[in-house]
């Protein structure tokens, strides 16, 4: 939940803060850098939708027909979100009221996964639980949906009482969950950065109070006592002292801005550097660069997003293999889900010029499939 905050840049530290003098000034300024990260792995991994090959084309049509009625590019991006934010997502199957598959993602804090305790960690069950208004009483009650092997179960938790409302068969032969996970570790993108994201913003919070202070300076007036109560500084924007020893100079606290730029500088770095996303408003993305160079400043990116796609494809062909088992049911026929391959295209910058120099110059060499494939445009 607190990393979901970060993502929506209700970063809790900053906007917790207080002083326990409340006059003076308290800018609460936070900044979305988790929703920058997030949104940069997200979008370089899954701006391409994902597609799909196989040499059984029977199923393949089958499949697609599916995600297309479940929208599954836009079910993708979100399993992606969650599983950046939180370290990994959950994805339900079940069957809608038109005896149709359908599939949603859900994070990873909405669900419940139980495993055995084997190598193979194989999923024994889900629970899934939420909140309900009881209509017509100002009390609310806890339904808790257990996905097993072959059946959903419907659990009401009210008045301290647990009872089995309904159980019913969901006809995809094993639990109907998909895990994605982000990593081994299952920690979110901008977990490990998130407490330079909160120096940021507290440096620039008294940054502000800074500039608050100086604008509200005291005017220190020594040397010489001014014997007109009614002396209005402001209004006059004059000092009228009586004698020569009397001097006028606004109390204010000197601050180093070089060195105070400099750190919050580093910090921005820091965060894009063991983030490993790259800081598109750096000079080093500026013009036009080469293909090859394009690699080595998106390398850090490439790496992550290497095991996003390990990881996202374990949960993808959980979901085929778990469709597979409901059209096996509903075709009496026996379609093997490892017959699916799925393709990522990373979403990167392209030179296309340069790559139309090299369509050009392997022309005779490979297939004209091949070059065309090689072209974005196409």
């Amino acid at each position: 939940a607190s990393l979901r905050e970060y993502y929506n840049n209700n970063n809790t530290s900053i906007m917790n803060r207080e002083y326990k003098d409340s006059s003076k000034p308290m800018n609460k300024i936070a900044h979305p850098f988790a929703s920058y990260i997030t949104n940069m792995a997200v979008g370089y991994f899954l701006g391409n939708p994902i597609a799909y090959n196989s040499e059984n084309k029977d199923l393949l049509q089958r499949l697609n027909d599916i995600f297309k009625y479940n929208d599954e590019s836009d079910n993708n991006t979100t399993l992606a979100k969650h599983s950046s934010i939180g370290g990994y997502a959950v994805e339900l199957l079940y069957i809608d009221e038109d005896s149709q598959p359908r599939f949603t993602a859900l994070s990873g804090d909405e669900v419940a996964i139980v495993y055995d305790n084997t190598l193979e960690e194989k999923i024994l069950c889900a629970i899934r639980y939420f909140e309900e208004e009881v209509v017509g009483e100002d009390k609310t009650k806890t339904i808790i949906n257990v996905y097993t092997t072959d059946t959903i179960q419907v659990y009401e938790f009210i008045d301290d009482e647990m009872k089995l409302i309904e159980e019913q068969p969901h006809y995809f032969q094993d639990v109907p969950v998909a895990v994605y996970l982000n990593n081994d570790e299952m920690y979110g993108d901008f977990e490990k950065v998130k407490s330079l994201i909160d120096a940021y913003d507290q440096a620039q919070s008294d940054t502000a109070n800074d500039f608050e202070y100086f604008t509200n300076a005291l005017l220190v007036i020594s040397g010489i006592l001014v014997e007109d109560e009614n002396l209005n500084f402001k209004d006059n924007r004059v000092l009228n002292f009586t004698g020569s020893e009397g001097k006028a100079e606004y109390l204010i606290k000197n601050i180093n801005d070089s060195a105070l730029e400099n750190f919050k500088n580093r910090l921005v770095e820091d965060i894009h550097k063991f983030a490993q996303i790259p800081n598109l408003t750096d000079e080093q993305f500026a013009g036009n660069v080469s293909g090859e160079s394009m690699k080595y400043k998106l390398m850090g990116l490439e790496n992550i997003v290497s095991v996003k796609e390990a990881k996202f494809k374990k949960g993808l062909m959980r979901r085929i293999e778990l469709l597979c088992n409901f059209l096996n049911i509903a075709t009496n026929d026996l379609m093997l889900y490892t017959d699916i391959q799925p393709v990522f295209t990373r979403n990167k910058p392209k030179n296309e010029v340069e790559l139309a120099n090299m369509v050009k110059s392997l022309y005779g060499i490979l297939s004209d499939e091949t070059l065309i494939s090689i072209l974005p445009f196409i």
